[in-house]
């Protein structure tokens, strides 16, 4: 049988037949291609290094490093797409950039680009309006040996008459990564992973910095304990009935949405049986106002009732130099998804007022799904308790994995930003209610830290400002 030389992309020259089949030459050479790349792996990166590694060589190696040589300061102007209809700032957005300021601070201090891995507990102490200026400046606390701790303090200015109010805290886990060159071969890329590598130790100079090194070796043993607790089953129960609920798998599947057809929209016949847009003018606009206190709200409602879902593509924008989805933005993506769910609970204006600590499982890259999905756990007098689930999915394999999942707080507030009383939360079924059962601890948990972040922040938070911010769970 007659054959030509046909050249692949790769530029291997392959035979393939006159009748179109091709020829084992090519699956051949990329087999041994495939064997040598990993064979020779660490001999490459050890010769040929990418820019990163070799940026992290050619410079002496350095076993230490003072603690403000990581120190970073970001100031940003709070802008209307920030903020919800009422001004107020999304914790979300807040989130995205403590994110932001805390990477800066760990790849400054390891060199090697680094991903999140860890968030602890949030607290927002005061709301931040439209047109304020947010101050952010982070550090690294304590370096182990591929990971560090990174604290942020965040601060609201007002821009006229200069009063400073102290917002929130944050410790955040990195790791540092060793990037890796893009392979080739499907079995190059099916090894191909980001492998940590060391970051210099910290060293405290000043007292405050000798402080917060102390206080996070304390911080790591609590995180380490952490994650020796057993998992509990419940909540992967609770992820698997909420996928159910998304698949429409519930028992009222059809929308109870009202079909209503404005009169500018509608359209008449002519004389001449053609259709023309009716000449009924709109009815005149009333000034709105809030309806909550006039409005007839249930006394209790399911969970099921507030369950929420968001949909989002990782862009380029949203990752990393490794191509990994930034923490911060996941974290504004579960923000969103959260307030969807407790308004459709309280029906009111809503703030965030914490997250729990959450770990970051695996990773989502350039290209991937993010599911995220919400539903009210419990509701106290005016504050909200929401777990959300976030999921990752590969589209090309058609793998689906999880995540992270966290517990938000949100205080449902009115029009002048007060406190109102909300729904009660009914569990029906057995999944439901161990959700609604543990929350009372994590309850008092948030409340004892909270009061442990005033207390310690004393100075900068006045007992005035707090009792009169509406953000404090109630």
């Amino acid at each position: 049988m007659a054959s030509k030389n046909v050249q692949t992309p790769d530029g291997v020259v392959a035979r393939k037949s006159n009748n179109g089949s091709e020829s084992t030459y090519e699956w051949l050479s990329n087999g041994i291609k495939d064997g040598v790349y990993t064979l020779l792996r660490p001999v490459v990166a050890y010769l040929a290094p990418d820019p990163y590694t070799h940026t992290f060589q050619s410079r002496p190696k350095m076993h230490a490093k003072p603690a403000h040589l990581s120190r970073v300061t970001m100031t940003e102007m709070v802008l209307p797409s920030y903020s919800d209809t009422r001004g107020f700032m999304y914790a979300g957005v807040l989130l995205g950039w403590i994110d932001i300021a805390a990477g800066i601070a760990a790849k400054r201090h390891a060199v090697h680009p680094c991903v999140t891995r860890s968030v602890d507990d949030v607290h927002f102490l005061q709301p931040i309006k439209t047109g304020d200026m947010v101050v952010i400046q982070a550090s690294v606390n304590k370096a182990w040996k591929t990971s560090m701790e990174v604290g942020v303090r965040v601060e609201t200015e007002n821009p006229l008459s200069g009063q400073r109010r102290f917002v929130a805290h944050a410790y955040m886990t990195f790791v540092a990564m060793r990037p890796k060159s893009t392979a080739k071969t499907s079995l190059g890329r099916a090894i191909q992973d980001h492998e940590p590598v060391s970051v210099p130790q910290i060293i405290p100079v000043t007292a405050i910095e000798k402080v917060r090194f102390n206080m996070a070796e304390k911080r790591r043993n609590r995180r380490f304990e952490e994650k020796k607790r057993p998992t509990q089953q419940h909540l992967e129960r609770m992820r698997e009935k909420m996928r159910e609920w998304s698949q429409g798998l519930r028992h009222e599947t059809v929308s109870d949405a009202v079909v209503v057809q404005h009169p500018v929209l509608m359209t008449e016949p002519d004389n001449d049986g053609k259709e023309t847009r009716a000449l009924t003018p709109p009815p005149p606009l009333r000034p709105r106002r809030s309806l909550i206190p006039e409005r007839e709200t249930p006394t209790e409602k399911s969970m099921e009732n507030s369950f929420a879902e968001m949909v989002e593509l990782v862009l380029p924008q949203h990752a990393n130099t490794l191509h990994i989805t930034f923490g911060g933005k996941i974290m504004q993506w579960m923000e969103s998804c959260c307030i969807a769910s407790a308004s459709r609970h309280a029906r009111s204006y809503t703030l965030t007022a914490s997250i729990d600590s959450l770990q970051f499982i695996q990773p989502t890259h350039v290209g991937e799904v993010v599911t995220i999905r919400s539903m009210v756990s419990r509701a106290f007098r005016s504050s909200i308790e929401v777990y959300v689930v976030v999921e990752g999915e590969n589209l090309q394999t058609g793998e689906i994995y999880f995540t992270n999942d966290a517990f938000f707080t949100i205080v449902a507030v009115d029009a002048e930003s007060v406190p109102i009383e909300v729904p009660k939360v009914v569990p029906h079924n057995q999944e439901e209610k161990n959700l609604y059962e543990g929350s009372e601890l994590r309850r008092k948990k948030r409340l004892q830290e909270r009061r442990e972040l005033v207390e310690r922040e004393s100075p900068a938070v006045s007992s005035e400002d707090l009792m009169t911010s509406p953000v404090v769970p109630r």
